[in-house]
């Protein structure tokens, strides 16, 4: 110990000099302090401690390891002592001879104070020297002492408020805050209670709703006593917070969950509508049978009010019939509808789908007559959502016949009455007046036949009756639903045609899901095949051959549940399929797929070449999408999405700037547009007005885009002006933008510049020079353009939009044509350029703005 305490003191590195006055010892780095009295043995035995800047030097100096806490010491020592004469003085009171007030008073005035506090004492005695200032003073100091006291009390007084005024008061709490017991404080109960605050003003916010879960969980891990402190408010609160909002199914069903358990390990029970609502929560999370248990045991107390009975028996009716118990779901749904005579009927409908599940024809009577009591108990009132409902749940439990008999009723609802099935049953019983739904019994369905109340009129067994139940299914998203239809088609004898095939297809492959994807795969190939065989029988004697897929070599088969011969494929059913290998970037059953098209002996339509145009242009192969275009275009209509690929494509092939060397033989963008007007002149005039209508606002732009692109004036004059004309898009803000680049980059890139350096030199000090230009050049141009309206009269804000448009048209035509004549260009030539390079573009003799007037060409 004594070593190490040496060994310390020796590598003290802090030196303070000789010179410097030190009233108390510093606190230095690496001192080292003896853990023990520097006097050891007898009283002559002492420890010397000394200190060294560096080990090997020889300059040593004494030091006192206790000087520091000598010092400290000291001090506490005299703190101590001038408060036990301050606290002195104040036990002798205020008017104590040494008190602060005595020693401030006056010498003559001190005098006679002193002397009436010592009369007065030996009067009235001490105990009675507090009874009042009247008492103490004599008439002599009334003028002097008693004003001043009065003064100081007042000051006292005034002190006391405003402190009291300036100190913020405390909110009580809000009921739904939680309280400790015995005024207890924690943090994270005050987190959650800040939480709850928040919460309370803004029920929107869901980051809120993770915050006081967050909390919740914390304070009742940390705080032992949390949950007994909880009030029905704050319960409420809380259970309201993760009952809703962006809260994933099984997370809201989990802290639901937890918050009963909570509830119940503390005997605290909750309200009827939690309970009800944590039911709900485990039925849709596929807990029904611990929903169902739950359910029997809170019967007592969600049974206590109406309200709260008929939620809770209506929730029952959904359990018992989603648990395959219909007779007691029946019972308890009819026993309602009896006893309370403003009970919604639709409690039918779940006791009428676990029917439909049940096996045997008993169960589909039973089923019908329910169905035909709802359609009696609601009337008017019957809903397409209510049929729909009932024959989708009937088509997924394999009740095609009653199924089919929903739909029809949901179809002649409005149309034709007396086909509706209570108007059958009527009419076979022989019935007149109102239906009642009581009189609807199993024993007269039965009596009547089921097959004849679901019997489906002639003019329903087409196939267009069951392709509009088939495309307002895959609507909906009842995809499986839909091929169930088909089935259905098939048994009814009505053969189904490749077009509700097609919807079937396109609607599993929107499902995305695994199996959709692959019974969609599996009906397309099968369709394909049978087109190939169709094809190969007439042609030749041979075996045609068979479609397969590189996974999948053998023979595709189509899905279990539809073993029957399917429509040949068409068009669309490669259509289809194609997009759907685009997006997986299957590059072999693109190339597989356009091969079975050859086989099959089908033309592409537009939506294919298009796909097949896209493909190349994502693959960056120029040429190859100019190559198929021309060879497509001869036996396909382009259509606008066509040309739209084409802009896509000359946008890449125009931009200079890019360093990769790009197809050469695609057209020019006065080819292009040449090309594409063309097409649009050999279009019908319901054509013309559908291409009009579908022209997109990012189209126009394109086009604009790539004759700045190829830096070509007069070409965009023309095509400013000519899609004006044609497809009355005007310029706007972003074409002005577009024109004033052109230009700049015209005046600021040498002929000569390399391409790798041009998509750097729009942030060049001089390509912002040269815009800020053009940009002044525009604003010339437009203030002469309003002063000409001016001397007729007119403002810029008077036109009307059409005229605002051919106005700002104008103004952006007058500049390049200025830019024109800078450029090389003779203006007496500038007008017989642009015409004849409107001819080129294959819109000749359209207006194409005013010629400059002399001194806008000279314009500096």
């Amino acid at each position: 110990m004594l070593r190490q305490a040496v060994q310390g003191a020796r590598w003290y590195q802090h030196v303070v000099p000789r010179s410097s006055p030190i009233s108390r010892p510093v606190l230095r780095a690496f001192s080292a302090i003896a853990p023990r009295s520097t006097h050891y043995g007898g009283p002559n035995d002492k420890v010397n401690f000394y200190e060294q800047s560096t080990r090997r030097s020889k300059d040593r100096r004494r030091v006192d390891p206790e000087a520091e806490e000598n010092a400290e010491r000291d001090e506490v020592g005299n703190e101590l002592s001038r408060l036990d004469r301050d606290l002195a003085v104040l036990q002798e009171g205020p008017f104590s001879p040494n008190s602060p007030f005595m020693k401030s008073l006056p010498e003559k005035d001190r005098a006679v104070a002193l002397e009436a506090l010592r009369k007065y004492e030996e009067n009235e005695g001490k105990n009675e020297s507090k009874a009042g200032l009247d008492q103490v003073f004599d008439s002599e100091l009334d003028d002097i002492l008693k004003q001043e006291f009065e003064g100081l009390a007042k000051e006292q007084e005034n002190w006391q408020t405003e402190r009291d005024t300036d100190t913020p008061s405390i909110p009580a709490p809000q009921p739904f805050e939680v309280v400790l017991p015995d005024s207890q404080t924690h943090p994270y109960v005050d987190m959650l209670n800040k939480c709850l605050r928040l919460f309370a003003k803004d029920t929107s916010d869901d980051s809120l709703r993770q915050e006081i879960w967050r909390w919740y969980r914390r304070c009742k891990h940390s705080c032992p006593e949390f949950l007994e402190s909880m009030s029905d408010e704050t319960v409420d609160l809380i259970w309201n917070s993760q009952s809703a909002g962006k809260v994933a199914r099984s997370t809201r069903m989990t802290h639901l969950e937890t918050l009963v358990e909570d509830s119940m390990s503390i005997g605290k029970p909750l309200p009827p509508s939690h309970i009800l609502a944590y039911l709900e929560t485990l039925h849709l999370d596929g807990k029904t049978n611990q929903a169902l248990a739950q359910w029997k045991e809170h019967q007592a107390a969600l049974s206590q009010t109406e309200e709260d009975s008929d939620a809770y028996w209506k929730l029952g009716v959904q359990l018992l019939a989603d648990t395959g118990n219909p007779q007691s779901a029946q019972s308890t749904a009819l026993a309602l509808l009896a006893e309370n005579k403003s009970c919604d009927p639709h409690i039918l409908i779940p006791v009428i789908t676990s029917w439909g599940r049940q096996p045997g024809e008993k169960a589909e009577i039973t089923a019908w007559k329910l169905y035909l009591q709802l359609k009696t108990l609601l009337g008017s009132d019957m809903t397409m959502e209510d049929y729909d409902n009932i024959s989708i749940n009937l088509l997924k439990a394999g009740r095609l016949d009653t199924a089919v008999a929903v739909f029809k009723d949901m179809m002649v609802t409005y149309q034709d009455p007396t086909k509706d099935s209570t108007a059958l049953y009527k009419a076979a019983l022989g019935l007149a007046g109102n239906l009642q739904a009581s009189s609807i019994t199993e024993k007269e369905v039965n009596k009547v036949s089921l097959s004849a109340l679901t019997f489906l009129p002639k003019r329903f067994q087409n196939r267009f009756f069951y392709a509009s139940w088939m495309k307002k299914l895959i609507g909906m998203g009842e995809v499986d639903s839909a091929a169930l239809v088909i089935e259905l088609m098939y048994e009814r004898g009505v053969k189904p045609d490749s077009k509700h095939l097609n919807g079937v297809i396109a609607g599993w492959l929107r499902d995305g899901s695994p199996t959709s994807r692959a019974k969609a795969e599996q009906l397309g190939w099968a369709m394909i095949q049978q087109r190939i065989d169709m094809v190969w029988a007439r042609t030749s004697s041979g075996n045609s051959p068979q479609v397969h897929s590189p996974e999948e070599p053998e023979k595709i088969r189509i899905p279990t549940w539809m073993q029957r011969d399917v429509p040949a494929g068409t068009i669309e059913t490669f259509a289809i399929l194609l997009p759907y290998y685009t997006r997986r970037s299957d590059d072999d059953m693109v190339r597989y797929l356009v091969k079975c098209l050859g086989d099959a002996q089908l033309q592409p339509n537009s939506f294919f070449m298009n796909h097949l145009l896209y493909i190349e242009l994502r693959r960056h192969n120029l040429g190859t999408v100019w190559q198929k275009y021309r060879s497509m275009a001869m036996t396909v209509m382009p259509d606008l999405e066509t040309y739209a690929c084409l802009w896509d494509t000359g946008k890449v092939q125009y931009d200079v700037g890019r360093a990769k060397k790009f197809a050469e033989d695609f057209p020019s963008a006065r080819e292009l547009y040449s090309e594409m007007m063309a097409w649009y002149s050999q279009l019908t005039d319901r054509g013309r007005a559908e291409t009009q209508e579908g022209f997109p606002r990012e189209l126009y732009d394109q086009i604009i885009r790539c004759f700045c692109l190829s830096k070509d004036l007069p070409g965009t004059i023309v095509a400013l002006y000519s899609q004006g004309i044609d497809f009355g898009f005007f310029p706007d803000d972003n074409t002005a933008r577009m024109v004033v680049i052109q230009v700049a980059r015209l005046a600021g890139v040498p002929p000569d510049t390399p391409s790798r350096r041009l998509r750097r030199l729009k942030s060049t000090p001089k390509s912002k020079e040269n815009i800020a230009y053009v940009n002044r050049l525009l604003e010339i141009l437009s203030a002469r353009k309003a002063a000409v309206l001016e001397d007729q009269g007119l403002t810029i804000d008077n036109l009307d939009p059409m005229e605002k448009q051919q106005y700002q048209l104008e103004i952006l035509g007058t500049l390049l044509r200025i830019v024109m004549t800078r450029t090389g260009t003779d203006p007496a030539l500038v007008e017989d350029e642009i015409a004849a390079v409107a001819k080129e573009m294959g819109v000749p003799g359209i207006y194409l703005g005013s010629p400059l007037e002399k001194d806008e060409g000279l314009l500096q």
